[in-house]
C-alpha cells in the first residue's frame, strides 16, 4: 500500500530532464491514439482531471464511464460498465 501511495503522489511525467515540470508538454508529446475512459463517479481519479489531460494530449478522446460504481468500474463488476470498456476499446484498436 506504501508502495502505491508513493507512486500516486510522485507519477508526474513531467518531473524529468525533458520536460522540466511542463506537464502539458509531456501530455502534448503522447503520439498514440488515446481514449480517456474516467469513472464520472471516481473520487480518486476526477474525470475533471482527464478531461483537462485529454484536451492536451493530441488525438485523444475523452468518454467517461458513466458508472454508480466510482473506482471499482473497471474491475469486471457490472456487466454494462464492462460492455461499455470492451466495445470501447474495439473501436480504438479497430476491432469492431
Amino acid at each position: 500500500m506504501l508502495a502505491m501511495m508513493w507512486t500516486w503522489q510522485h507519477a508526474d511525467i513531467s518531473q524529468n530532464d525533458q520536460y522540466k515540470g511542463d506537464f502539458e508538454a509531456a501530455l502534448r508529446s503522447i503520439q498514440a491514439r488515446t481514449v480517456v475512459m474516467p469513472v464520472r463517479t471516481d473520487l480518486y481519479f476526477t474525470p475533471e482531471d482527464s478531461e483537462y489531460e485529454t484536451k492536451h494530449i493530441p488525438n485523444a478522446t475523452f468518454k467517461p464511464i458513466e458508472s454508480i460504481w466510482g473506482h471499482l468500474a473497471g474491475f469486471g463488476l457490472n456487466p454494462v460498465d464492462t460492455a461499455f470498456i470492451d466495445s470501447t476499446l474495439k473501436e480504438l484498436l479497430g476491432t469492431e
